[in-house]
Order: structure tokens, then sequence, then C-alpha cells
């Protein structure tokens, strides 16, 4: 093994890894050949780590969710391919009024990693009693979506992401670019539902 992937996994554990993993099983498509090596990501923490050392090493790396918009080649990747399987979804904030009849609900702001698909984003809306608004059905994970949606995009309040510096920072669904962030969480404004 190349001595800058063996940095990588000793640094998280051979455990975590798996070595010239078929990419076929993590798509929707079914497509794909062998990763030289893959990730599963379950935290913030280990996602931007795992980048990080991607960047510093000079390692080639690819990112996916759900993987229900990818195709990936048949050749497979030379590289490391980490699939996002952050989960923490969190309501941050609720806007509402009290009346005789109790507190009654407007909006709330809600933290959704990026790795969280929307179909268990939405199954958390409506156990929250928010409305899930024209997010039902949409395949894929929060992430991929926040670059392609635009419903998704509007209801976006910030986006926290990992930029080309490795640094974390704050943005809004405008500033948004494919080519210079990933994405690690989004604070979502969600109305109350009906």
């Amino acid at each position: 093994m190349d001595n800058k992937y063996k940095l990588i996994v000793d640094s998280f554990g051979k455990e975590k890894f798996k070595f010239n993993e078929s990419l076929k099983d993590y798509t929707a498509l079914q497509v794909g050949g062998p990763a030289k090596l893959f990730f599963i990501a379950f935290t913030e923490r280990e996602l931007v780590k795992a980048v990080r050392m991607c960047r510093d090493l000079k390692l080639p790396f690819f990112i996916f969710g759900t993987g229900s918009k990818i195709m990936m080649s048949d050749m497979g990747f030379e590289g490391l391919v980490i699939k996002n399987r952050t989960k923490n979804i969190q309501t941050v904030s609720v806007k509402g009024k009290v009346t005789k009849f109790g507190i009654g609900v407007e909006e709330a702001l809600v933290e959704v990693e990026a790795g969280v698909s929307v179909s268990r984003f939405c199954e958390y809306l409506s156990n929250q009693g928010l409305s899930t608004g024209d997010m039902e059905g949409i395949p894929g994970s929060i992430g991929g979506n926040l670059f392609l949606n635009r419903f998704l995009q509007r209801l976006v309040k910030s986006i926290k992401v990992l930029d080309l510096d490795s640094e974390i920072t704050q943005i809004g669904s405008d500033d948004l670019n494919f080519k210079r962030h990933i994405i690690i969480s989004a604070v979502l404004k969600v109305k109350a539902g009906t």
C-alpha cells in the first residue's frame, strides 16, 4: 500500500476502510468499478478529517451521499471514495405565537447534515409537525440536492461548507459552488405543517 494511503488508514483505523471495493453496490444504477480505498464517514468530524488529509497528501478523492444521482465508471477510482453517511438533524430555533389556546409554531430553523437522505429529513419534519413542502419523493441526500434542487435552495438560511482551503465557513445558497465547496450541513427554514 502506498505510504500516503497508509497514513490515512492508520489515522482512522484499518477496520474503517475497504480496499478495491466495488462501487456498484453503493449507487442506484448499480454500476461502478473498484475504489482503491473506500471509507464511510458517519460524523462531520470524520468527513472533514478525511478531506483535509486527502488534500494535504494530494490524494484524489470523491464524495457522494446516497448514490442516487451519480454514475461511476466501470474503470473504478484511483483514490479515496468517501460515502457521506452523516446523520444528525436538529431543530435549532422555533418561531411562533403564544395565545390563550397554547403555543402555535409558525416556522422552525432545522439544521441537517449533508449525508441525511431527503426521505429521512421529511420523516423528521413530519414527526415534528413541520411541513415537508415539495420535498416528498425527492431521491438522494440533502448535500447533493442542495447543489441541484431550487426548492431546497429557497429554504436555506445558511450552509456550512468546507472550502478549497479546508476551512469551515458559512455561506448562502447563492454562493454555493460545486467546484469550491463540500457541504457539511445546512440550516433550513421550514414552515409549520397544516
